[in-house]
């Protein structure tokens, strides 16, 4: 397996405080880290078991991706990229290749922070995938960085007796699954449960579990969350919920907070 964790999902939005307070206030997040860069400017908010949720936000240069992907379609707010964690990023790269796939905006220049992409024109998934390697001491080394922000620019929910919200299931659509298996199956290691004609679940030692329909829109359709924090979901929930939610606006997606959903009859 060339992947232990999925990590993250990445959302291009326009401010970081255009789309903190829904995650904050609404489903529990905690603010981890956020810092301004050029190019984009990264925050992240997690959740209970170590997921998070990655805000990126246009950094000052005014060619910025994040600007670019975002006016592409005018849109406030859009799914960017799922990370995903590996402990050799060179074996994972090599099994990219292997497989048909050839990375792309790959850095293995510090020891702290290694990566590389797998595009979705190549994927068919509809989101980019990044696979990273990261340094034991990765929190300690960016906190030194220029404009770091210690605290979230919106008041903070968390705190003694607030309790943590879980993110246990990412869904989205596929329209082949020939290459949605090669990437998440072969590259990354994933384990593969097929529920249903069409529909299959794909899970890593930790990090939130993806769920895959087949679909004429390939991407990601649907952040999972429990609010009570509870470890079990039932998957039509969240089925229901990559098709009936509405999109959140601040966010370019929809949510749900599995603990409030009707139980399935």
């Amino acid at each position: 397996m060339t992947a232990y964790a999925l990590d993250h999902v990445a959302l291009a939005v326009r401010a970081w405080a255009q789309a903190g307070p829904v995650l904050a206030g609404r489903f529990g997040g905690r603010w981890r880290s956020g810092f301004d860069q050029i190019a984009f400017s990264p925050a992240q908010i997690e959740y209970a078991g170590d997921m998070r949720v990655e805000l990126l936000a246009p950094g000052a240069d005014p060619s910025s991706f994040v600007r670019r992907f975002l006016d592409a379609t005018g849109a406030p707010a859009r799914p960017h990229h799922i990370t995903f964690k590996v402990r050799d990023i060179r074996v994972s790269l090599d099994a990219a290749r292997a497989a048909g796939f050839e990375p792309i905006l790959v850095n293995l220049d510090y020891d702290q922070w290694q990566e590389a992409f797998l595009h979705p024109k190549d994927t068919g998934l509809g989101f980019l995938v990044q696979l990273a390697q990261a340094g034991e001491l990765l929190d300690e080394f960016a906190a030194d960085l220029p404009g770091m922000h210690p605290a979230p620019p919106w008041p903070d929910p968390g705190g003694e007796g607030v309790a943590q919200a879980s993110l246990p299931a990412v869904a989205g659509q596929v329209a082949r699954w020939d290459l949605t298996r090669r990437v998440l199956r072969d590259v990354l290691g994933g384990a593969e449960t097929p529920l249903a004609e069409g529909i299959s679940r794909f899970t890593w030692p930790s990090g939130a579990d993806l769920v895959l329909a087949t679909g004429e829109t390939p991407g990601l359709r649907a952040l999972a969350f429990r609010g009570d924090a509870v470890a079990s979901w039932e998957l039509a929930d969240v089925l229901r919920a990559a098709a009936e939610e509405p999109i959140v606006p601040e966010l370019g997606i929809r949510v749900t907070d599995l603990a409030t959903q009707p139980t399935a009859s």
